[in-house]
């Protein structure tokens, strides 16, 4: 048995990246300024995804190095091989190989919004599968074995071939649309029984980007408690907490979680994958 702490994640972004989607909410004028590793200490989370949107930070960049010194606490890190849009820079797989050398707890890979390449193109199937495999061979060259993590909305299930999924370790899972969270854990149920092998974590938004609002308490409430209690039962294997560029700025959701988690931490959870 370990806590469910350990289990807890952020979905680390650059500081402001989401300054334009948090316009109009008060206390967000000039955005948010938080880092990734202060929005980890604000909520007590010992685990990171560097998600790089827009291709930043840079794949073998100075800019790059120093987040994962600021990681350095961190029990595990996933690095971005896609990140917002499914964007690519070309080399992200050989990076994360790289940084595996000199970090211990650069734990794998993690592909934001990948999974909207197979509805880009009339071959996106076709050109999306190659590209799974070019990530899968880059990280297998790691020197210790990497795990491949896949942002999945919940709402797009039997959207994406099943054989994407034979690259891929762990599926990280979404509601984008907060009105639908009460539809949440039949979903995960029915994603549960086609992918009984994969890892799942269950990504927990802050803010509803759909609706550009705070994702409201008793919906906040409802997947927090769902997720803690799939951690208790061992049917899940962590939680995400996005992010860090909504954070700092009074949304009454996070103030929720931040009182949620100083409970929740401490509860036993099994240790699991």
């Amino acid at each position: 048995m370990t806590t469910a702490r350990d289990k807890f994640w952020l979905f680390g972004v650059r500081a402001h990246q989401d300054d334009s989607l948090l316009h109009g909410w008060r206390g967000a004028r000039n955005g948010s300024r938080i880092t990734p590793g202060e929005g980890a200490l604000m909520l007590d989370v010992p685990n990171m995804i560097m998600v790089n949107c827009d291709g930043i930070p840079v794949p073998f960049s100075a800019h790059a190095i120093q987040y994962c010194e600021s990681f350095c606490t961190m029990q595990k890190v996933l690095w971005g091989a896609t990140g917002s849009g499914g964007f690519r820079v070309g080399n992200e797989e050989a990076f994360i190989c790289q940084l595996a050398e000199k970090y211990p707890n650069i734990a794998g890979a993690f592909m934001d919004d990948f999974f909207g390449k197979f509805r880009s193109a009339a071959d996106g199937d076709k050109q999306a599968l190659a590209l799974l495999q070019t990530i899968r061979a880059g990280l297998d060259a790691a020197c210790r074995p990497m795990e491949l993590h896949v942002v999945w909305y919940t709402h797009e299930v039997g959207a994406v071939p099943k054989a994407a999924l034979d690259y891929v370790d762990g599926l990280t899972l979404w509601t984008w649309d907060s009105k639908e969270l009460p539809l949440l854990e039949k979903r995960f149920e029915q994603i549960e029984k086609d992918f009984p092998r994969h890892q799942k974590m269950l990504g927990v938004y802050m803010y509803d980007f759909r609706n550009r609002q705070p994702v409201e308490t008793p919906l906040m409430e409802h997947q927090c408690e769902l997720g803690l209690r799939l951690l208790q039962e061992g049917r899940l294997d962590g939680m995400i907490f996005e992010a860090n560029s909504v954070m700092g700025v009074g949304l009454p959701s996070e103030l929720w979680l931040r009182d949620w988690l100083r409970t929740a931490k401490h509860v036993k959870v099994p240790s699991g994958r």
